[in-house]
């Protein structure tokens, strides 16, 4: 159906009482002794179910008295001023919506499969239902008011804006067609070739690319086998794995808690010294516990010295009930209680899974990305993390803090760490806080990882929050922290060179100032 033939054609005196009264059109005429009393309207009655609608074609105001289908878009190519206001008194389903620059109202609800856009701040969308669909967009302060839940799987405040989590691109979620990227310049979109690509049904968005925060990463299987083998308790526990030890200890582990469960892997002792051994601990959020130990088999402390290669492993369990008056350790058997049992499978299910992540994660990041990172001239006077003032500064939409390695906490020196911070909207248009942490570490073996970590900590009531390790955890938040790291790291590089330049941070402190010229980066 053309949009020259919705409905019939009335004026806005003829059916402003069947607007909603809270609509900017009527309150705007009401105010104003009815000053769109004469506008054109075209009025449908009951369900409209058409191919297209182009906003800058039609009258001031298109009406439907019902549920709204539009099969390819709804859209208008400029948006300062367009032609046609809407209003649908029902749903409204259609896969795009490019607009700006009118009113749109919905009584019911919105459903926009692939992308919402509204641009400019002389337009604004209020949906009374729900809002579902895909992409979410508000640009250049484009309002949006939605009395219902909002369930979409992206939204973003400014193309610029990161959504939860996830890095934005303009170049992979749009088809190139539709990009405008010049050298000098960010990519910026082509409004008009969108709306020509949508009337001739070709793509302008890259579907997956708008559920790909639901993707995990594909993680390596780091074991040849998932077998219950003194082959894999080794692996489990080898030096790679294992912090470097403390000076006269004799124990070294790691451990971590993945939903509900506790995992441990530690060495005891040295390999050539009596007493050594190599165990795994399990325990639940229910007080079920598990011990697994591989030790070699009975020999003098000679024999242990001068064997070579791999030595003859015992296997032996232990379980217990935490939180029971009587915590004895039991022999573990195949006839241990089931819940033991469970136990033993999840634990070692969980263990292997977070340790393959945990390999993984070694690839992502470079140690040495952190460290150039932690050297720049504009993070050199915030040389105290644990410091009010000292510890960090915000630029741009991010808040970074700086640890140097060996600052001491608690008389314990710390590794190096770069932690980033930011506030967005989530997909119920609440704002939220997070923090990543991206902390150096060394390894038995001499070896470095960047662990990287998740706080939702909204207050800064504790200095040590409680962090999702997410070098453990893995899944689709894992990726977003890469990604948030590499917007930052950009965003840090080129404050940094500003700084060069003999441009300052916004609401830079005093003390960095003096800082800054007494090194001769400012004159």
């Amino acid at each position: 159906m053309s949009i020259h033939h919705i409905g019939q054609k009335v004026t806005f005196a003829d059916i402003k009482t069947r607007l909603p009264h809270e609509s900017w059109m009527y309150t705007q005429n009401e105010a104003h002794d009815g000053e769109f009393d004469a506008e054109e309207v075209w009025l449908h009655s009951g369900d409209l179910h058409i191919n297209e609608l182009l906003l800058d074609e039609g009258p001031f105001l298109i009406m439907v008295e019902g549920n709204l289908i539009v099969d390819r878009y709804i859209g208008n190519t400029g948006s300062d001023a367009a032609a046609s206001n809407l209003v649908v008194l029902g749903d409204l389903t259609t896969p795009y919506m490019l607009v700006g620059g009118q009113e749109i109202y919905i009584t019911g609800n919105l459903y926009v499969e692939d992308m919402f856009w509204g641009d400019y701040n002389h337009g604004e969308l209020t949906v009374r239902g729900n809002v579902e669909g895909g992409l979410l967009v508000s640009t250049e302060q484009y309002g949006i008011q939605i009395q219902g839940q909002r369930k979409v799987k992206r939204q973003l405040e400014e193309w610029e804006d990161l959504g939860p989590w996830q890095g934005f691109d303009m170049l992979e979620l749009f088809v190139p067609e539709c990009v405008i990227d010049e050298d000098t310049e960010e990519p910026f979109l082509w409004r008009e070739e969108m709306i020509k690509r949508l009337q001739q049904g070709q793509p302008i968005i890259k579907r997956e690319y708008i559920y790909a925060a639901e993707l995990a990463p594909d993680v390596p299987d780091w074991f040849e086998n998932h077998q219950f083998t003194a082959e894999n308790i080794e692996r489990l526990t080898h030096p790679s794995l294992l912090p470097v030890r403390e000076q006269g200890e004799l124990l070294n582990s790691y451990e971590f808690w993945v939903d509900g469960q506790f995992c441990r892997g530690s060495v005891y002792g040295d390999e050539y010294t009596e007493g050594y051994f190599r165990s795994l601990y399990f325990q639940d959020d229910h007080g079920c516990a598990l011990l697994l130990k591989i030790e070699p088999a009975d020999r003098s402390p000679n024999e242990l010295a001068q064997q070579a290669g791999t030595p003859v492993w015992m296997i032996s369990g232990a379980y217990r009930y935490v939180n029971s008056e009587n915590s004895e350790w039991s022999v573990f058997t195949e006839d241990s209680p089931s819940d033991i049992q469970q136990l033993s499978n999840r634990g070692w299910d969980t263990l292997l899974q977070s340790v393959s992540n945990y390999q993984y994660v070694r690839t992502l990041i470079s140690p040495q990305r952190i460290r150039d990172l932690l050297a720049l001239p504009i993070v050199e006077p915030y040389d105290d993390y644990y410091d009010d003032d000292r510890h960090g500064l915000w630029i741009e939409d991010f808040y970074f803090a700086f640890r140097q390695a060996g600052q001491m906490y608690n008389d314990v020196p710390k590794p190096a760490m770069l932690r980033i911070g930011r506030e967005y909207r989530d997909t119920q248009g609440e704002t939220k806080v997070e923090k990543y942490f991206y902390t150096l570490h060394q390894h038995a073996d001499g070896t470095e990882i960047v662990l990287i970590e998740y706080s939702a900590q909204e207050e800064e009531d504790e200095e040590e929050p409680l962090l999702l390790e997410l070098h453990y955890v893995g899944g689709p938040q894992l990726l977003h922290a890469v990604q948030l790291l590499e917007r930052g790291r950009k965003e840090l590089m080129q404050a940094n060179q500003d700084l060069l330049d003999g441009e300052l941070p916004y609401a830079v402190e005093s003390f960095a100032k003096r800082y800054w010229k007494s090194k001769g980066y400012l004159k």
